[in-house]
């Protein structure tokens, strides 16, 4: 996993939860917080914080991912130097996430592994898809559905549905 996700997770810790609380997190976590954006680390990593955050927090692992990917969505989208063209929806952007975008991201970071989206059913105003990952970050990509919904100025139901003992298979439902 790129060290961005990890810039963006402790920025999200300490905007939403403050500094003192992040710190506590990384002491209890055994974390250095120390982070390159252009290098991978281990998911387990971010897990580890996820979840020292949790006890600190009393706020659920998957609520934490899932605000920390709705909050990424615009740096991670920024940190891209990929054009989105015109596409101005949710549905037509994530398309453009698995035919294109991490194809290039896939240049810019080598190393990483990307996610697999396997469209099940696609309209004007519905999608469903799989969410493919050992890395297991489901409700992070939810968070960046739901962020991409709001950088699209779109009201859309959403829906995540773990499909395997792991949560490595996860399948949406978006509906305009």
């Amino acid at each position: 996993m790129t060290g961005i996700i990890f810039i963006e997770l402790i920025i999200v810790i300490k905007t939403n939860f403050g500094i003192e609380l992040y710190e506590a997190m990384k002491e209890e976590a055994n974390e250095d917080g120390l982070f390159i954006k252009t290098e991978s680390y281990s998911h387990h990593r971010l897990f580890n914080m996820i979840n020292s955050l949790s006890r600190l927090t009393r706020i659920s692992p998957q609520d934490l991912l899932e605000l920390t990917g709705q909050q990424v969505f615009l740096p991670l989208l920024s940190s891209l130097p990929i054009k989105t063209g015109s596409i101005n929806n949710t549905i037509d952007f994530v398309i453009h996430v698995e035919t294109y975008i991490h194809h290039e991201a896939q240049k810019l970071y080598p190393h990483a592994t990307m996610p697999q989206f396997n469209f099940i059913f696609i309209s004007s105003n519905q999608l469903i898809m799989d969410y493919l990952s050992p890395r297991c970050m489901g409700y992070i990509c939810f968070g960046l559905l739901k962020g991409c919904a709001e950088y699209f100025n779109e009201k859309i139901a959403m829906t995540l549905q773990i499909m395997d003992d792991k949560g490595a298979h996860v399948r949406f439902t978006l509906k305009k």
